[in-house]
């Protein structure tokens, strides 16, 4: 929320660095995101009359004018047609700054010399949206009392400092001036004067004649105040008023829309004005909206309401969509001359749903969903009709129509003086307790009653702070206007001081980052939603278990509406990203869940599945490589991990859709299926606009986990050597290394130490359909140096398991 600095000194007296002043309220708690002080870039810019205008003698279109800045009479050139002689206008003199950083230099224009400029507004940085006043296409004429030679930024107020502070949703105070203000005030010790409105109501005639009100819907809206305004003069608002809306963001439209928003910025409270001759019978009537009912806002879109949704309504139709937005059939217009004022309160979750189902949200409605004052419904109002009697834009009926049916209790906790300190771990004493949420607006009860040497009174919670509920939010206003830095550290009480570390799983998945950068992968971070769309570019079919996903209430749209069960949509947009723009060598990773309902519709929360899984292309080397490449991140991923390859196998992988069913692997360990690598299939590539070079790979991180081994055992180096034979095997072009390899090891017994292939070769010489494979078998004993005769046995059984799965030696 923005604020402008003289607005806040209507209620606090701030003065000071506006650094410091922005640090000490961060520190306090109201976050300040910056500040910025208006008009800062314009500089030298004074007020000046036109003594004199003559044509140019060289020019038909410009004029020479001798102009009157208080301290001398300088010799300006423009082409301005709207000036004469005796108007008093902004002058930029030699060496001024305007907006955008223009700089303003002696020159001449057609050989007369030009000694500054007479200014626009827009080349003062504003529109006519903030001075209507001012010229559109012309200079900026003042008024003519305007006195000479000083600092434009005064006499047009731009010369205030914005705030801007970020407000938790919590705070709902704090999206106001008021609340701001008594923030401000609490953090440097000063008074602060909160708003008493004083309404004179000088018409003879009285609201509660003029129109009426009806609740029938009082769990949906708590208090509904209007007082009815007659003679209602529609016009633009007076400069001081323009300027703070606009130090507020918040553009001036007319006087009616400027009081109505100034008091929504100023306490919080949004109105809303409606021309009583447009309703019927002069009666409002606040009721749940009817099935299918249609409703055309103020925005000119039709919109179809349902009864969990609240309206106001005369006898005959509804006129706004409470707390989001008025009907059109109820506009303030230009000829309006009676108006009924309306504040109110709703029902903060029915604002909210209402306002996400219709598609519309406000001002209106993000103040109202977050539980505003009742309170302060009835002050809000009066205020903008002292600021309708002060601004003479209208004539106040007298009384005020305030249906209010149910009154809730003020909310009372009890304060401990030993628990506060205890929890906070300070010595404040109680009087100072009780000074700082005094200052709050909270009351302090006159007995102080003793439990066992402890002194507890109780406080009883100002109504427009909701948020306070518990004695650890009092402690919290405590801590916060004590000042965080003025408590000591200290060990927590009663309890072991214990050294902070990571947990195992911590652990591994550090490891496994660590891993992954140190092949090239840089880690990437995607969203946990996804469109059901993208599981139709899976190419799953419909009865497919990652199609089961829990879908969100409450989605930023439609392509974040599910809640992922796949990271293959995250992988292959990330591909499709980088190849769009040019990118022709990708190696991203990402840690990440995926969630699984146990059941639809929900009745337990889903199971939550960590992922590690990785996207790689590489347009100059194609897909092979690349694919190779994948697995051997993941192979030096588990040698890391101390998972040695005899637990290691793949097999073909044969339900994943969206995979090339010939370049696909599942992955296992020990047997327990951990993952899997492939290949993108090319119809799956094609729908998501990535590579078809594209490798994908995705690690079950808690199995993998499951089969690391954490402690590493100490092994000698080898005192004898290694005998070493390679085995040039024959096969049928279909069958998988992974299982010749995995004959071997189950075949050749104790003494094999390690087996790795070094060969593949298809060809003529070896016939169709079939392939050879070359594996090196390495054989060690810890005893002795191993002969002919110790490993012939071993490679006997060897020979003997490869025959049984169609493999024979190569000739």
């Amino acid at each position: 929320m923005k604020t402008s600095l003289e607005w806040l000194r209507d209620f606090t007296p701030v003065e000071g660095n506006i650094h410091d002043i922005c640090e000490a309220l961060t520190i306090s708690g109201s976050k300040v995101e910056g500040y910025e002080i208006q008009g800062e870039e314009i500089q030298k810019v004074v007020s000046g009359r036109i003594l004199k205008i003559e044509k140019h003698p060289d020019a038909d279109r410009l004029v020479v004018c001798q102009v009157d800045t208080g301290n001398e009479q300088i010799q300006i050139v423009t082409g301005a047609d709207n000036i004469a002689e005796g108007d008093h206008v902004p002058v930029a003199l030699i060496g001024s700054t305007l907006a955008g950083g223009i700089k303003i230099k002696k020159g001449k224009l057609r050989g007369v010399v030009s000694e500054g400029m007479m200014c626009s507004v827009q080349e003062l940085g504003y529109t006519t949206a903030e001075f209507p006043e001012a010229c559109e296409d012309g200079i900026f004429i003042l008024d003519s009392d305007t006195p000479l030679g000083l600092d434009i930024r005064d006499i047009l107020g731009i010369n205030d400092t914005i705030i801007e502070f970020e407000i938790t949703s919590n705070r709902v105070d704090c999206f106001a001036v008021e609340g701001l203000a008594r923030e401000a005030a609490v953090t440097f010790d000063l008074p602060f004067a909160a708003k008493e409105p004083n309404v004179k109501a000088m018409s003879k005639e009285k609201s509660g004649e003029k129109a009426s009100i009806e609740i029938q819907s009082p769990d949906l809206c708590y208090r509904y105040c209007g007082r009815v305004i007659e003679n209602v003069r529609v016009e633009p608002s007076p400069a001081w008023l323009r300027r703070r809306l606009r130090a507020a963001g918040v553009r001036p439209i007319n006087n009616l829309v400027d009081i109505t928003n100034y008091v929504m910025l100023e306490l919080g409270q949004p109105m809303h004005a409606f021309d009583l001759q447009d309703l019927e019978g002069q009666r409002i009537i606040v009721r749940r909206a009817y099935e299918n009912e249609k409703i055309t806002t103020l925005d000119s879109v039709e919109r179809v309401l349902d009864p969990d949704m609240l309206v106001i309504a005369d006898t005959d139709q509804a006129v706004a969509l409470a707390g989001v937005m008025g009907a059109e059939n109820s506009e303030i217009r230009n000829e309006t001359k009676t108006v009924l004022l309306e504040s109110a309160t709703f029902n903060p979750f029915a604002v909210r749903m209402a306002a996400k189902k219709v598609g519309l949200r406000t001002e209106a409605s993000s103040r109202f969903e977050k539980g505003l004052d009742v309170n302060n419904a009835s002050r809000a109002l009066d205020r903008a009709c002292e600021l309708i009697e002060q601004l003479e834009c209208g004539e106040v009926c007298q009384g005020v129509i305030d249906v209010w049916p149910v009154k809730k209790d003020a909310q009372v906790i009890s304060l401990s003086a030993n628990k506060i300190n205890r929890l906070l771990g300070t010595k404040i004493p109680l009087a100072e307790m009780m000074d700082i949420l005094t200052s709050l607006g909270c009351e302090i009860s006159n007995s102080c009653s003793m439990i066992e040497d402890d002194e507890i009174v109780e406080v009883t919670v100002p109504s427009f702070r909701p948020d306070l509920e518990t004695s650890a939010d009092l402690a919290e206003e405590i801590a916060r206007i004590f000042d965080y830095n003025n408590i000591e550290p200290t060990l927590l009480s009663g309890k072991a001081a214990t050294m902070g570390g990571r947990s195992q799983k911590q652990k591994l998945i550090e490891k496994i980052k660590d891993l992954m950068i140190g092949q090239s992968c840089y880690e990437a971070l995607t969203y946990s939603f996804e469109s059901p769309k993208q599981l139709d570019k899976m190419q799953l079919p419909a009865d497919h278990d990652l199609r089961r996903s829990v879908r969100i209430l409450n989605p930023l749209g439609e392509d974040f509406s599910n809640m992922r069960t796949s990271m293959v949509p995250s992988l292959l947009q990330i591909a499709a990203g980088n190849s769009n723009r040019s990118v022709e060598a990708v190696s991203l990773f990402e840690v990440a869940y995926t969630y699984h309902p146990k059941q639809l519709p929900l009745t337990e929360l889903p199971e939550e599945v960590r992922h590690l899984a990785a996207v790689c292309y590489d347009l100059k080397v194609g897909k092979e490589k690349t694919f190779a490449r994948v697995k051997g991140i993941f192979e030096n991923l588990i040698d890391n991990l101390g998972i040695t390859d005899d637990r290691f196998t793949v097999k073909r992988s044969e339900s994943k859709p969206w995979l090339h069913p010939g370049q696909s692997a599942d992955l296992f360990i020990d047997d327990t299926y951990v993952g899997w690598i492939g290949s993108v299939h090319p119809d799956c590539a094609e729908s998501f606009e990535a590579p078809d070079q594209t490798v994908l790979m995705d690690i079950l991180i808690d199995r993998i986990g499951e089969k690391a081994v954490y402690e590493r055992k100490f092994k000698a180096m080898p005192k004898f050597p290694a005998v070493e034979r390679d085995l040039s095997l024959l096969c049928d072009h279909l069958m998988l290394v992974d299982d010749l390899k995995t004959v071997i090891r189950n075949n050749a017994g104790l003494l094999l130490e390690s087996v790795e292939l070094f060969d593949v070769y298809q060809g003529s010489q070896i016939g169709a359909g079939k392939k050879s494979v070359a594996f090196n078998l390495k054989f060690r004993s810890a005893e002795k140096t191993l002969n002919e005769d110790d490993i012939k046995p071993s490679m006997t059984k060897v020979l003997k398991g490869l025959a049984e799965i169609g493999a024979v030696l190569r000739e």
